[in-house]
């Protein structure tokens, strides 16, 4: 007997198409397309120098494509800034840490995610159970300078808005 269960909604949660960026003398993403489905895991990989962080940038609004169109749960948007990008849910990891030293980890979250998240206090509980679920033993009172280069980029704050919102 056929399976008759309905089929899931396949609105792509992210689509790209056609976007491109041109530095002066350096094409750096040339007509790239992406479907990214909810519960999708995608990982971009390439030397250094593959513009894989422009492509990023794009998608969390500190870069402008210079064409193509973006697409977020079936409507087209442009995304002017960071703020917009963590508003849809959308947040990224940084390569290069923007943590303050001298703050713990629920300090530097948020600030990075501002005042709607609540206070680190209020965080704290928070960012202890997401990192309990996906094991990666992060402890909300820790100062930054206190972690290890693995739990700096698990506390560089921009990313969590999706997890603790």
């Amino acid at each position: 007997m056929p399976d008759l269960a309905p089929i899931p909604d396949q609105t792509p949660r992210l689509q790209l198409r056609r976007i491109s960026k041109r530095y002066p003398g350096c094409l750096a993403n040339d007509a790239i397309d992406l479907n990214i489905a909810p519960g999708e895991i995608h990982a971009l990989l390439g030397e250094n120098g593959a513009v894989k962080s422009t492509l990023m940038k794009i998608i969390y609004g500190v870069t402008h494509a210079d064409s193509g169109e973006m697409i977020w749960q079936g409507q087209r948007v442009t995304m002017r800034n960071p703020a917009q990008a963590r508003g849809l849910g959308i947040g990224m990891a940084f390569q290069h840490f923007s943590l303050f030293e001298t703050l713990s980890v629920a300090q530097n979250i948020a600030l990075a995610m501002g005042a709607a998240a609540g206070t680190p206090i209020q965080l704290e509980p928070k960012i202890r159970e997401v990192s309990q679920r996906y094991g990666m033993a992060l402890e909300p009172e820790r100062l930054a300078h206190s972690l290890s280069i693995g739990e700096r980029r698990t506390a560089n704050g921009k990313g969590w808005k999706s997890f603790v919102a």
